[in-house]
């Protein structure tokens, strides 16, 4: 028997290749990084990759489906769950049509079982209505890069690291986030000569490092952005061959800017020109590599915040270049690869536009099916179409919207209205406290394929284990679903569906399971056997007809969420170091739930002394949407009127305290980071 097994790790975006160590029975008893990829974390690893194994054999992972029967559910069968998944789902087809049916697909899938699902929706269901968690952190950069650069993704990697000379961080805490992200730049910072600039309104461990800290006010990004774009103009300090030779529209970002009042703008942002001017100045004829995290994209207008960003990166000619890039910090261990595979609305596998015919017909053709052209929902959307009887049946694969959606009270009203909630996972979370069916699922080390990091790395993940129970990898189980309702589906393995994705997508048409298994991951896109696959993208030219990268000016925000007098302070969420997402599996971990056991509240000192709160006092905080409770921790590092909260713990659960508008019109992300809220004892 296998001594380990090697592995993608899980939780976030990095990737990181860890080893599943087992006893003699087979049984995980250890994660580990054994340097099996030098190119990516070598033998490093956060708590969270350490804590792996935890997940496989914790007491309670779905092992058997359940159907609600009188309100309750109950252990049925394979057959009876899906023979009565696919019942229902036909009849509501019948009933209402298939735009009343949609699905949230997750971003810890495999690749292929993404792209299975989007395959589903689209050639079983019949419409676009599917979505991914990547709508709630990175949409808005997915939107913002493919639209002024060519591709929704990372155009950097690790190795540019060693070559850059300014780190340029935005809205991320990246120790917590990233932690392998951040040991690489502060390898690269003990070669001296790094320049860190961090913005981020809280004082973290980070300021320790940075040469210029700008403490921004949340929200007023597109105006700092906007300010230091004008002051880079303005001292000539923009690549301005770059410019001519590789992107349109640089006389329109320098009209957008010309009028500008600098000093107001730094007194709206919480800045000085000073900190600006200095700013320039690490970027000016540096390398540099501008990374953000969810406080740059969480908010109605983050679509902007990220065009903004991109404007600067262009001005300064810092991409497709060794030592430059930009770097959006995915989230989730495949959200990357769940875009790539086209589990969106509104694109298909390999970055292909839904509204494009010829990518519908060719797509169409390998399925031998039409692939519908109307625009589909994303998640948010989906919630609301609930209320007006248009969603009339949802499924739900790795998600939990009853804890991830914004004001949650209002979401899990909508999931208890529903005809037909289907709930595909690998442990019981709160959106399965509705689902009338449930389908449990394998998780790494039980099923193989293949995952894609934040920086386009695709990489083959292994199996080993048995599956607790009767679960099933997610692709078999959708396999199974789509020939029950008629459709003729024959895929044998994970191996199978990858070969269907080289055909319908030339991005990976030269990645085989083989290659990635003999090698340290391929970057897409990978045109062909013999292509070594693209590390760095944008040194050929752009992703347009004309090579070109496109400056898009974006005009400050008219109005921003911003304190009142009965909402005095502003929230800002964010994620520990040892926990994930909403916690569904970081607080099954008995190491990394002895670290971080429950959630709390971040106050300045100062401010608790003025309205009589004490550390450790249990507070009530309120925004117009909900209500929570939770101990209170002082924090000295906090500026004052600013409170923080983790997000990974569902009671109390701070979503209940957002509102789902106002929404990005063009990302359609809610407004998440930006939370006016008031404060009492409890």
């Amino acid at each position: 028997m296998s001594t380990s097994i090697p592995v993608v790790c899980p939780y976030c975006g990095v990737g990181c290749n860890l080893e599943l160590m087992l006893d003699d029975n087979g049984r995980p008893t250890k994660s580990s990084a054994t340097g099996r990829n030098p190119e990516l974390n070598a033998k490093y690893a956060c708590v969270k990759g350490f804590a792996v194994y935890e997940l496989l054999i914790h007491p309670e992972r779905l092992t058997q489906p359940y159907i609600r029967k009188a309100d309750k559910l109950e252990l049925v069968s394979w057959e009876n769950a899906i023979d009565t998944a696919a019942r229902t789902l036909k009849n509501t087809i019948d009933k209402y049509g298939p735009e009343s049916v949609g699905l949230l697909c997750s971003g810890k899938i495999l690749n292929e079982e993404a792209y299975l699902s989007q395959k589903f929706q689209r050639a079983v269901i019949g419409n676009n209505h599917i979505d991914n968690c990547a709508r709630l952190c990175h949409g808005p950069s997915e939107a913002a890069l493919r639209q002024q650069l060519g591709y929704g993704g990372v155009s950097t990697f690790l190795e540019d690291y060693e070559a850059t000379e300014t780190v340029f961080l935005v809205g991320a805490h990246t120790t917590f986030t990233h932690p392998v992200i951040w040991m690489q730049v502060k390898k690269r910072a003990k070669k001296g000569g790094l320049n860190l600039i961090l913005a981020d309104p809280r004082e973290t461990d980070l300021v320790k490092n940075a040469a210029v800290h700008l403490k921004v006010r949340p929200g007023t990004d597109i105006f700092w952005i906007n300010a230091l774009t004008k002051i880079i103009i303005d001292k000539n300090w923009h690549d301005q061959e770059f410019c001519e030779k590789h992107t349109i529209g640089f006389d329109a970002l320098r009209d957008s800017v010309a009028d500008l009042d600098i000093h107001s703008i730094c007194q709206r942002a919480g800045v000085t020109r000073d900190e600006l001017e200095k700013t320039a100045e690490l970027i000016h004829d540096k390398k540099t590599i501008f990374i953000w995290g969810m406080g740059l994209t969480q908010h109605a207008h983050g679509t902007d915040n990220i065009m903004a960003l991109v404007n600067l990166a262009l001005l300064t000619g810092n991409i497709g270049k060794p030592g430059c890039g930009l770097s959006p910090l995915r989230g989730q261990n495949n959200v990357q690869g769940a875009g790539d595979m086209g589990a969106l609305p509104n694109m298909l596998a390999g970055h292909m536009e839904v509204a494009d015919e010829a990518a519908r017909v060719h797509v169409g053709a390998i399925w031998g099916k039409t692939v519908p052209s109307s625009p589909g929902l994303a998640a948010p959307e989906m919630i609301h179409d609930i209320a007006s009887r248009k969603i009339r049946a949802l499924y739900v694969i790795g998600e939990n919207p009853a804890v991830s959606e914004p004001q949650s009270n209002f979401v899990t009203w909508m999931l208890q209205s529903l005809d037909l909630l289907i709930v595909q996972d690998i442990f019981p979370n709160e959106t399965c406290r509705y689902a009338d069916i449930v389908l449990p699922a394998a998780t790494v080390g039980e099923k193989d394929g293949t995952f894609t990091n934040a920086a386009r790395r695709v990489q083959y993940t292994a199996a080993g284990l048995a599956s607790p129970g009767e679960a099933k990898p997610d692709w078999e189980i959708l396999r199974d679903l789509a020939t029950a309702m008629g459709a003729d589906w024959h895929y044998t393995s994970t191996e199978d569906i990858w070969e269907e994705i080289r055909r319908a997508a030339p991005v990976f048409a030269g990645i085989t399971h083989q290659r990635l298994k003999d090698s340290n991951g391929i970057f897409w896109p990978c045109y062909d056997e013999n292509h070594p696959g693209t590390p760095r993208l944008y040194e050929d030219g752009f992703g347009f007809r004309d090579r070109r990268a496109r400056f898009l000016p974006v005009n400050l925000p008219e109005t921003l969420m911003e304190p009142t007098e009965d909402y005095p302070y502003i929230l800002i969420t964010g994620r520990l170091l040892h926990h994930f997402n909403t916690g569904e599996m970081s607080r099954r971990s008995k190491k990394l739930t002895r670290l971080k056991p429950a959630a709390h509240l971040d106050m300045n000192p100062d401010d608790a002394a003025e309205i009589g709160l004490a550390e450790d006092d249990t507070v009530r905080m309120t925004s117009p949407h909900g209500t929570v409770q939770l101990p209170l921790k002082l924090d000295q590092q906090l500026q004052r009127g600013y409170l923080f909260a983790p997000i990974h713990y569902s009671e109390p659960n701070f979503n209940c305290l957002m509102s789902a508008v106002p929404i990005d019109p063009k990302a359609r992300m809610p407004a998440l980071k930006v939370v006016p809220v008031k404060l009492e004892k409890g």
